[in-house]
């Protein structure tokens, strides 16, 4: 999207000590399947099979990327931080993601009854609402993770969502976090993982994810 339809502003991307390749890539996906899932709305393809696929897909990663950040990121953050505007940062990203549920919601329900005359606004809400909530995660809240968590840290939380994602999540993260992706980030996200998981992302996994229609526009 173009800085004249994200209010929420840049992205400002550390360089420090912890590698956020994974989440800005994961927080890229979203943003391209919102932007998918508006086009086809727009020529009517939302509510086909196809259309619910993609976006079945994409509340299924949103749910499991806010889950285990819930469950494993914010609580081991409290824990290290003490000042009252870094607690204030975890308290907003609680609150922001039950905030995204009516309006996860209200799309969901537009698309299953093929209400095309309420999808803008249902969907400019939720754009709205996920684009600042991932603006101000990673501006504001990723800076806490980098100085107050560190590496271990880091490291840590994504041991937590390789054991609640297992091999069958992984099936479908990784071919939907790279459709679609720049090559750089495909070759940096694919370097992180080890052999066998790339065979298998390149021979099983990603050719079983494009064979299935997702958000098709005509």
């Amino acid at each position: 999207m173009s800085n004249d339809t994200n209010p929420w502003g840049e992205r400002t991307t550390l360089g420090g000590r912890v590698d956020f390749t994974m989440m800005y890539a994961i927080h890229d996906a979203f943003t391209r399947d919102l932007e998918r899932l508006a086009l086809a709305c727009v020529r009517g393809t939302g509510g086909t099979p196809g259309g619910l696929t993609g976006w079945t897909t994409f509340t299924r990663q949103l749910h499991h990327h806010h889950t285990v950040e819930d469950d494993a990121l914010w609580p081991r953050l409290r824990e290290k931080v003490s000042r009252l505007d870094e607690v204030a940062v975890l308290d907003d990203m609680e609150l922001e993601h039950e905030q995204l549920a009516p309006s996860l919601k209200r799309v969901d329900e537009t698309l299953r009854a093929k209400h095309a005359a309420d999808l803008d606004e249902s969907i400019h809400d939720l754009v709205s609402g996920l684009g600042a909530h991932m603006r101000h995660e990673e501006n504001e809240a990723l800076p806490l993770v980098e100085t107050r968590l560190g590496p271990e840290g880091w490291a840590a939380f994504g041991n937590h969502i390789r054991k609640t994602q297992g091999l069958r999540g992984a099936a479908e993260f990784f071919p939907w976090l790279l459709d679609g992706a720049p090559e750089a980030t495909q070759a940096k996200v694919l370097g992180m993982l080890p052999p066998p998981i790339r065979l298998l992302y390149r021979k099983r996994w990603a050719p079983k994810y494009h064979r299935i229609p997702r958000w098709p526009t005509a």
